[in-house]
């Protein structure tokens, strides 16, 4: 039994948690003017919610003498975590949060599984996945809230679902709970939603905690969600807002809605304002082609108003597709607060960096309007061509994948090799088949879309005659090997509107991915500097035996080689090279003389790591005229200077990327499965281990394990539009870069700056490629 002096103590500590989360580290003294308690109250309770693992002593702070308190406190980053997930027909949500507010990581995920039992434990897992993923650093999963469609009562249990009928009857919360060992809330999606657009505007400061909120959403029927007081209305059965289908067609059959269909909608809302008068209604539609009709429904609610009567509030979404799991999280933040706690109602907990759910929610579809499984987007299988059959043709076969449903019908390779190349390369049978010497032979063969993975001089022309047939193409990169060829095929792509994915798979890399949301969740600041060491330890099996070690084909390896790093690097700043220099040569692989045509095999043929040490090396390209040692100097748009330093003959073959902000910096160790990143964010001297490490989970297979996600997201693009990761102007800026540079580093090392594209190119690749 707890006293009301320990419920007021709680109560009070709430207070004292909720301003150090707005403003951590704080002194004792900045948390007396802001709570306006006493001295020894605060530092009593700085003590309880220490002994809660909550908070703790600044690590920058003085003194932790016995009776002497620390010169100032902080939030404790590991805490502990929270997950919340939107779980949908066909796809889920998932994000993951501090229980003070920050998110760290969103993911759309596919559910498979349309059965029962696979399906509860398909989500089961998903949800365990991404916790894992967070929790070293950040503490033990603590609270689990989950949006979901369907009549769900306050036990968690789903009483019916139309869109989901095989989880009728599922206690869902106490099933999840059972299986994770974490309590569960779940609730109704449309409720979610109406929270999570209550939360957005409690937290901006727009509407007031108590106030009442209506939300609509239009989208296979006409559903409600009400908030009455802050607090989610769910009326006596849990089934207040389920009034589908009251305008007899949903909003995603209306590319211009009726003025009767509006006008029976501004009824219908009106009608339900009229009774519950709300401070506020907002409304949403299935995309955001819906925006003009949902503001014509707005306006004719306003006009339908008599003369005299008080204005009706009425607002479209500002989180769409994103307001569930917002709700989600709100109710999951709110519940371990209080669970930590022990009040019934603690202070509600801010969240940030939501601009990661966003982020992700951009990617692809995401809601009710999708029905079956993403991996079923589609209703024909992919005639699949590839061009040039070579060492990275095997990319392609991912397109293969059941989820991608593609089938490789074409290919074309010149070389006399072909047919077998076909057969160890692409597991096919050349008599099933249609080989041709070019693209065109492949045009009239009939493809849905192509994979260039030919020599790095040939990808301009035969990506433009595609694109020019009307033909998506995945390319490998580099984009092109001379800043005119590449700005050839940018333009081509714009000119023709047929869909262009360059590779740049490091952007599905788990490490890159990792150390990106670190750096967009603030944990180092403002960035302004990355380095990039490069240990290219397989170097002279990779790049000194084929045509990579000439410049006629290649333009040299700041080029092919770094594009990737470049690309991440920008991806990391969020901006572009604009001035580079560079320095470099031929510091090894000259010396070696054991030189010979290898035009008949590719590098699987003979790469080993017995070719040790590199000057021992056998059967180097008869030219060499690439650089096998260069550094490169950038600055980029935003003010971030860079650097990236290659070597191709390291014993070791990894990457290591350092990021500096203006409140700390990371860095990591490996770059795929079982390495780990670490974040340094308090003044220190030398400190082996940083202040947190972060695990890289996935990679194990280095590009393998990319290469799946990208030739995804490529066939995604292709089917949907969905936006993607990777981005053609993005490989144009790491061509650029790596093009200029070489030129830096082969004439004296001389500055050089990055052209400028036109803007309307531009824009149309930063609008996912659309006009």
């Amino acid at each position: 039994m707890v006293s009301s002096d320990q419920e007021a103590k709680r109560a009070r500590a709430d207070v004292v948690l909720a301003a150090l989360r707005h403003t951590s580290p704080a002194t004792v003294r900045d948390l007396v003017t802001k709570t306006g308690f006493s001295r020894p109250t605060v530092i009593s309770l700085l003590g309880a919610l220490e002994s809660h693992g909550v908070v703790r002593q600044s690590q920058g702070g003085a003194g932790n003498a016995v009776g002497r308190p620390a010169a100032s406190w902080e939030i404790e980053p590991a805490a502990g975590i929270i997950v919340a997930a939107d779980v949908l027909v066909s796809s889920a949500l998932v994000v993951v949060a501090s229980i003070h507010g920050g998110i760290l990581s969103a993911r759309t995920v596919a559910i498979h599984s349309q059965q029962r039992e696979a399906r509860l434990a398909e989500v089961s897992e998903m949800i365990a996945e991404a916790a894992g993923r967070q929790a070293p650093g950040h503490g033990a999963l603590r609270q689990i809230a989950i949006s979901t469609t369907g009549v769900i009562d306050g036990d968690g249990v789903i009483q019916r679902s139309d869109l989901v009928p095989q989880w009728n009857g599922l206690p869902l919360a106490a099933e999840i709970s059972s299986r994770l060992g974490v309590p569960v809330a779940v609730d109704n999606d449309i409720n979610m939603a109406a929270l999570g657009e209550f939360s957005a505007r409690r937290q901006a400061g727009s509407i007031a905690p108590d106030a009442d909120l209506l939300m609509v959403q239009m989208t296979r029927g006409f559903n409600t969600g009400l908030v009455l007081g802050g607090r989610v209305h769910h009326g006596r059965q849990w089934n207040a807002g389920e009034v589908s289908d009251i305008l007899g067609q949903p909003l995603d059959k209306f590319d211009s809605p009726t003025d009767e269909w509006v006008e029976s909608a501004a009824v219908a809302i009106g009608s339900m304002a009229a009774v519950i008068d709300p401070d506020l209604i907002v409304i949403t539609g299935p995309t955001p082609a819906s925006l003009l009709a949902i503001r014509r429904v707005v306006a004719r609610l306003i006009s339908n108003r008599p003369v005299g009567a008080p204005p009706l509030p009425a607002e479209v979404s500002g989180l769409g597709w994103a307001a569930s799991v917002s709700g989600a999280l709100a109710v999951a933040l709110h519940t371990a607060a209080g669970t930590l706690l022990g009040i019934p109602d603690p202070r509600p907990v801010p969240f940030r960096n939501f601009d990661l759910v966003t982020a992700e929610l951009e990617k692809g579809p995401h809601s009710t309007m999708t029905t079956t499984v993403p991996s079923q987007l589609r209703t024909d299988t992919l005639r699949v061509g590839v061009v040039g059959v070579g060492a990275r043709a095997s990319l392609a076969l991912n397109s293969e994948l059941e989820e991608n449903n593609g089938a490789i019908t074409a290919v074309a390779e010149p070389h006399h090799l072909a047919r077998e190349r076909v057969v160890s390369r692409l597991k096919k049978d050349p008599d099933e088949i249609s080989i041709s010497p070019d693209v065109d032979g492949l045009i009239k063969a009939g493809v849905d879309v192509a994979f260039v993975t030919s020599p790095d001089d040939t990808h301009a022309d035969a990506t433009c005659a595609l694109l020019e047939a009307g033909i998506p193409v995945y390319l490998e990169k580099p984009l092109a090997i001379t800043l005119d060829s590449a700005t050839r095929v940018l333009t081509t792509a714009y000119e023709t509107g047929t869909k262009l994915y360059v590779g740049h798979n490091m952007r599905h890399m788990n490490v890159v991915r990792s150390m990106r949301d670190l750096i967009r969740t603030g944990r180092i600041g403002e960035v302004k500097a990355i380095w990039c060491r490069h240990f290219v330890g397989n170097g002279g099996d990779y790049y000194f035996k084929d045509w990579h070690a000439t410049r006629e084909h290649g333009t040299g390896l700041l080029l092919q080689k770094a594009a990737h790093d470049i690309d991440v690097m920008h991806w990391f700043a969020d901006s572009h090279t604009t001035d580079v220099v560079a320095m470099g040569g031929q510091t090894l692989y000259n010396q070696v003389s054991d030189r010979r045509d290898n035009t008949d095999d590719l590098m699987v043929d003979w790469f080993s790591h017995d070719n040790w040490p590199p000057l021992t090396q056998k059967g180097l390209n008869p030219v060499i005229d690439v650089e096998d040692l260069s550094m490169m100097l950038m600055r980029m748009e935003s003010g971030v200077f860079a650097s990236y330093e290659q070597c191709h003959y390291t014993p070791d073959y990894w990457r290591n990327y350092t990021v500096i902000g203006t409140e700390g910096r990371i860095e990591n160790f490996g770059d795929g499965e079982g390495g780990l990143i670490r974040l340094w964010n308090h003044r220190t001297e030398y400190s082996a281990e940083g202040d947190e490490q972060f695990p890289i989970l996935g990679d194990a297979n280095g590009h393998g394990d990319a290469d799946v996600l990208t030739v995804t997201e490529f066939i995604r693009f292709v089917r949907s539009g969905a936006r993607t990761d990777t981005s053609p102007l993005g490989a144009w800026y790491a061509v650029a870069a790596g093009i200029q540079a070489t030129d830096s580093l082969r004439h004296g090392s001389t500055p050089r700056q990055i052209p400028s594209l036109p803007g309307e190119i531009v824009t149309y690749f930063l609008n996912n490629q659309v006009k």
